[in-house]
């Protein structure tokens, strides 16, 4: 029997519809003052779709990179404005995706894509697949700092330092990222992976009246603050 979608929780479709229109709505305007409106309604969304400390504890780590990231830009040279404006997007971004992923189950995201938006099965698997990276690579930065502070790594006090010292994560995680890639590809290889066949899914996707609501609320918000921002 499929699964039953919890009352309190929205559809895959209507969290898919919320990051996309969240994203395209970011790039979409230069104003920081709406770029910091869609910031505090995506930390509501959070809120209310829950997710539990991991999910605040990712939302962290984003704010922190884009603050790297527009102190990088300051750096050379690149104005104030524009440093904050491509910060914000890039949180924006980054943030309504891992909201995504964390309230959302990948089979769940997967079924939505085949059944609702008809979407061939290989390409939506090949979507869920990048989309459970996220996770996983920030998981793989916790144990990366873990193993570098065992053999007595400390990172330094220095902000241009510390950049340096976060390339040092990085790092690994590519390396594990493309080991992890191959090793994908040789499974599916091996298992005579197929879009073409026809498949069942368990996970439920069907929308209800709540999920209608949200999906223009977050539509009607999202066109106001690129219009008249």
């Amino acid at each position: 029997m499929p699964e039953e979608k919890n009352n309190t929780d929205f559809a895959p479709l209507t969290k898919l519809f919320m990051a996309i229109t969240a994203s395209v709505a970011a790039l979409c305007t230069i104003n920081l003052y709406a770029l910091a409106i869609l910031a505090g309604l995506e930390m509501i969304a959070a809120a209310v779709m829950g997710g539990g400390r991991a999910l605040w504890k990712g939302i962290s780590i984003l704010a922190v990179f884009a603050v790297i990231l527009a102190g990088i830009q300051l750096l050379f040279t690149t104005p104030l404005f524009l440093s904050v404006g491509s910060a914000y997007k890039m949180f924006i971004m980054a943030v309504s995706l891992f909201i995504l992923v964390a309230t959302t189950p990948t089979q769940a995201i997967t079924a939505a894509l085949v059944k609702q938006c008809r979407l061939p099965y290989d390409y939506a698997f090949m979507i869920t697949a990048v989309l459970r990276f996220v996770p996983d690579l920030l998981k793989e930065s916790k144990e990366v700092r873990e193993a570098q502070s065992c053999r007595g790594f400390h990172p330094s006090r220095n902000p241009l330092r510390r950049i340096i010292d976060y390339m040092m994560i990085i790092k690994p995680m590519v390396f594990k990222a493309i080991s992890r890639s191959e090793n994908m590809a040789i499974s599916l290889t091996l298992r005579g992976f197929s879009g073409k066949n026809k498949r069942t899914f368990m996970a439920a996707t069907q929308l209800c009246g709540s999920d209608y609501t949200i999906m223009l609320v977050n539509l009607f918000i999202c066109i106001a603050v690129v219009k008249y921002f």
